[in-house]
């Protein structure tokens, strides 16, 4: 009776301390997300070319005279506020906690291959964000800012706002640019048939007042 008692409460010592460890980890995420730093130094407006790639399909973007033009799946003007969206996330929502993991063990965080890969041009410099699993708590994703990936170094991880995924996993035609003239246009016959059906009623309710 005395060993199954001690082994219940060495047992208990471990949930308990187990708890302690992941109450202290989350904690020290939001101590250090007061701490402002961001994914990369540059401001949003720095960005002269864009690239998504997620399940099978690259989105792919170029800035021309400050407007956004799609250069992939198809060659069309972007709608800028999808890609404002996006790249307002990159670069000023701030990092939540760093984590310092073999590149052996990336897997662990869903990086070693990535759910999605955004990558990102400024001053002819090529920078890279790749999107891992969510953390523990679920409102968190791993992501990493490194392609340069050996065996031997450390890597480091990054805890940043789940809110991201917004901006990448948006369908492909949210992604295009909307005339203004799609409206005007998308309905023309029942237009023109509806003004012609009153235009004809009219004589006819004359003709049978003039009766």
């Amino acid at each position: 009776m005395k060993i199954q008692r001690s082994t219940g409460f060495l047992l208990g010592v471990a949930i308990a301390l187990t708890a302690a460890v992941a109450i202290f980890e989350t904690q020290k995420g939001r101590e250090s997300s007061s701490s402002g730093e961001t994914l990369f130094d540059f401001a949003e407006s720095d960005v002269s070319a864009l690239s998504v790639e997620r399940d099978d399909t690259t989105l792919a973007f170029t800035k021309v005279d400050n407007s956004w033009q799609m250069t992939e799946p198809e060659e069309t003007p972007a709608d800028p506020s999808s890609v404002a969206f996006l790249l307002n996330i990159i670069t000023n929502d701030t990092i939540q906690e760093t984590l310092t993991t073999p590149s052996d063990q990336l897997d662990t965080y869903g990086l070693e291959a990535p759910k999605a890969t955004v990558n990102l041009t400024v001053d002819d410099e090529d920078y890279t964000l790749a999107i891992g699993d969510e953390d523990f708590s679920g409102t968190s994703l791993y992501a990493m800012t490194t392609d340069d990936v050996t065996e031997t170094e450390p890597v480091e991880v990054f805890l940043i706002p789940q809110g991201i995924e917004n901006g990448i996993e948006r369908p492909v035609n949210d992604w295009i640019a909307k005339s203004d003239d799609e409206p005007d246009t998308a309905e023309p016959l029942p237009e023109s048939e509806n003004s012609t059906s009153d235009q004809g009623e009219v004589p006819a309710n004359s003709t049978e007042t003039a009766e």
